[in-house]
């Protein structure tokens, strides 16, 4: 479990360094959920439902994907 926190906080460090190498990396997280909540209250209903499933996708492959990137660091280290 420690080295899953030292992962998770390299990969935090790491992120944040990133974010801030290029503008092509910038993200804006914390003002993602307005943004959402406005276009998906722009929407009729039958188009919002498959917004929420879209988002609610691409949510679920962005932490697949960063849990098998830490797996892989992970692995590499033993």
């Amino acid at each position: 479990m420690a080295d899953r926190d030292l992962l998770e906080r390299e990969f935090q460090r790491t992120l944040t360094l990133v974010k801030a190498s290029d503008p092509k990396f910038a993200f804006d997280r914390e003002g993602r959920p307005g943004a959402i909540a406005a276009v998906r209250g722009a929407l009729p209903t039958i188009e919002r439902e498959l917004f929420d499933a879209v988002v609610e996708d691409w949510e679920c492959e962005l932490a697949a994907t960063r849990e098998t990137l830490l797996r892989i660091v992970a692995a590499l280290e033993n």
